[in-house]
């Protein structure tokens, strides 16, 4: 999944995909939307999504939310 909004992590040896774009809402809103890829080499892929973690006026707000909410969770969960 290449998305304009993608980039790598590394946390505690492990490689992780960060791909956090907007999601266009019906209000003219953004929800904040980050997907993270493990495993992207092998068999092993595993792909979590999580939508609508707030909403922003602005795209970039929401990429911004979507990255920092990424990189907790990983920080939290990898």
């Amino acid at each position: 999944m290449a998305t304009e909004h993608g980039y790598k992590l590394v946390h505690n040896g492990t490689e992780y995909l960060l791909h956090c774009d907007p999601m266009p809402m019906a209000d003219g809103r953004f929800g904040a939307q980050v997907v993270i890829v493990t495993g992207h080499d092998g068999p092993a892929l595993v792909e979590r999504r999580f939508s609508a973690l707030e909403y922003f006026e602005v795209e970039d707000e929401a990429v911004r939310y979507a990255r920092k909410w990424g990189e907790a969770w990983v920080r939290d969960n990898g």
